[in-house]
């Protein structure tokens, strides 16, 4: 039986379903990311654009567990490239904006293949944790955690029916920050939001395993970045980078 999706389309707006809850109020940025993604990525197809190989999510509030409305604009066309913005709208106000960049193959034959090593599957699963009392966007995806560090994960629950590699891939690279956070955030109770995220691919995803394999750089000033390369079964895939935001809990 076909996995029910995160969220729903009800001919104008998208319905959070209970899956689409981040740890705290609100959905999850990789919910509200890939919902953006989605519309971007049908905007593309529509107007033959080739595949997303480039996404900025810019989380500017939190956003509400209501009906989301999503406005997608064309920066600009060329032959081989789309640019497109979208908006994400919930409760009156705006709470996300996003960037994409689609691109078109023209093959050389004069370029050398590369030789991709592919990554196997591995590790074991894994849960974060009692971090919520409600069901919530954790529970929409697997991931098992390889000796390595290196974390791979896939949907359970799609986020939308239909998604694109472009959402798949956003949806679950904002992960990163989270699960590779160092012990002391826990330790001293200190929260670790990435109000952005950009993600750069080398080429579209393949199947529906993404691995991350994700370096924080987390500094004394509360500032700090995570930069995570990511991998499908195919191989090296792109890379993600996130800055981080580090606040003590009162």
């Amino acid at each position: 039986m076909k996995a029910s999706p995160v969220c729903i389309f009800d001919g104008e707006n998208w319905v959070p379903g209970p899956l689409a809850k981040g740890p705290f109020p609100g959905l999850h940025g990789g919910v509200s990311g890939g919902l953006l993604a989605a519309e971007m990525e049908t905007r593309a197809v529509e107007l033959g654009a080739g595949a997303g190989l480039q996404m900025s999510l810019s989380l500017l509030r939190p956003t509400p567990m209501e009906p989301i409305h999503i406005s997608v604009r064309t920066l600009r066309q060329g032959r081989r490239s789309l640019q497109l913005s979208a908006e994400l709208m919930a409760g009156g106000k705006l709470c996300a904006t996003a960037s994409a960049l689609f691109l078109a193959e023209e093959p050389l034959s004069f370029i050398p293949e590369r030789d991709l090593l592919p990554a196997e599957v591995g590790g074991a699963p894994f849960h974060v944790g009692r971090v919520t009392d409600a069901p919530w966007f954790f529970e929409a995806c697997e991931m098992r955690r390889e000796e390595s560090g290196r974390i791979w994960m896939r949907h359970i629950n799609p986020v939308v029916e239909d998604m694109g590699g472009l959402c798949r891939v956003l949806s679950l690279a904002d992960w990163a920050t989270g699960l590779s956070r160092p012990d002391w955030v826990d330790e001293n109770n200190v929260m670790f939001p990435n109000p952005e995220i950009t993600i750069h691919l080398q080429r579209p995803i393949a199947g529906e395993w993404l691995a991350v394999d994700s370096e924080p750089h987390w500094n004394p000033s509360g500032l700090g970045i995570t930069t995570s390369d990511l991998y499908d079964t195919c191989g090296y895939l792109g890379r993600a980078t996130q800055p981080v935001v580090l606040a003590v809990m009162e």
